[in-house]
């Protein structure tokens, strides 16, 4: 099985460098590892560097800001090196300037999605884009941001579910440590509605690395889903940890 992380970040301004996210890779035994931009960081020359350097492990994803003047073609031009696979794309930049889902879609990115706040005020934008731009592919990262009460999925915790009907959109299992303690049990009814929805063919696995924790922590979350300790089937392991992650980031080796 070839373990794919598909949600991690890394820079030298915040986090860890990428020494520090191979280590805990290594631990892991994660081959394949999709850097995401962190926020409040629109200089890409780190990420940059570390995909061009190693192109078959790393693929990039780069953050831009939606308030310039000009930021459709700062992104046009930054997709041009070639080095960047997908757009971080936050609820706030996606009502502020909508266009950025489309273009992106146009340039061949995925777009990753964090919503803090949940799906639910972006819930309606989403679904005129995702139908105005059907074959853009869509990651809603942490499951969709859900909120607890207690220790209790909140009702608007199953937006992220309705997505499912877009071929094109995939959920992702990352961050839970956000939401709840390891091993996170009040979040596997909201993963197996999820796999229920999806299907394990549109479902990833990210860890959210260095935001996890340690390398100890990383491994753990990891070890929940390798050891069916999540409410995922058997068949849909392989497919959640590695395969599907390799499909959409990594065609080009």
């Amino acid at each position: 099985m070839e373990i794919v992380d598909a949600y991690a970040h890394c820079g030298l301004s915040k986090y860890e460098p990428i020494e520090k996210v191979r280590a805990a890779m290594s631990a892991g035994g994660v081959s394949r590892a999709v850097l995401v931009q962190h926020l409040g960081e629109f200089d890409k020359s780190y990420i940059d560097s570390v995909v061009a350097s190693d192109p078959e492990r790393f693929a990039g994803v780069l953050l831009v800001d939606h308030r310039t003047e000009n930021v459709a073609g700062t992104l046009t031009q930054s997709v041009a090196s070639g080095k960047f696979q997908g757009l971080r794309l936050t609820a706030e930049a996606l009502l502020a300037n909508p266009v950025l889902f489309s273009l992106a879609g146009d340039l061949g990115l995925v777009i990753v999605l964090y919503a803090p706040q949940g799906i639910g005020p972006i819930q309606s934008q989403l679904h005129k884009e995702l139908e105005n731009a059907p074959f853009t592919r869509l990651v809603i990262t942490h499951l969709g941001n859900p909120s607890l009460i207690g220790s209790q999925l909140d009702d608007a915790a199953n937006r992220a579910l309705e997505l499912a009907r877009f071929p094109n959109a995939y959920l992702q299992i990352s961050g839970m440590k956000m939401f709840c303690p390891y091993p996170h049990e009040p979040l596997y009814p909201l993963i197996a509605q999820a796999v229920d929805a999806f299907g394990a063919n549109r479902i990833l696995w990210g860890s959210n690395y260095p935001v996890v924790g340690t390398v100890e922590d990383y491994t753990a979350d990891l070890r929940l889903l390798l050891d069916g300790r999540l409410p995922v089937p058997g068949a849909g392991i392989a497919k959640i940890a590695g395969e599907n992650a390799k499909r959409l980031w990594f065609k080009r080796g």
